[in-house]
């Protein structure tokens, strides 16, 4: 069981960042076509929910949070944030591919030790 989820972790750590950029793509789209107005921007704040509470609550910034004309401070927002999270992301199931990963027995290292 600890080697088939070790795996599935393994792959996982790259899948879910990679939909998570996808995913962005989309809201991206979405909010390029749309009005600017109040509600444009909702989906971002949503998609990037935790750094969007961080420049809110603790940074007391109003967002975008970045100076700028609409589109770019938007794009100067999103994008970093979106990276940042998908690297969060990949570093969460990497520390998760750790913990499930199975413990090699002591023999099976010594017999895996090099011969001098």
């Amino acid at each position: 069981m600890g080697m088939f989820l070790s795996r599935l972790l393994r792959v996982m750590k790259f899948i879910v960042p990679a939909l998570y950029v996808a995913g962005a793509m989309v809201i991206w789209l979405d909010f390029s076509r749309s009005n600017p107005d109040g509600l444009a921007n909702l989906w971002m704040v949503l998609y990037t929910f935790p750094i969007a509470v961080i420049g809110t609550f603790l940074l007391r910034g109003e967002f975008p949070y970045v100076p700028g004309r609409y589109y770019e401070a938007h794009a100067l927002y999103f994008w970093p944030s979106v990276a940042l999270l998908a690297l969060a992301l990949f570093f969460i199931f990497h520390a998760l591919q750790k913990i499930a990963r199975p413990a090699v027995p002591v023999d099976a290292q010594k017999s895996r030790a090099p011969l001098n």
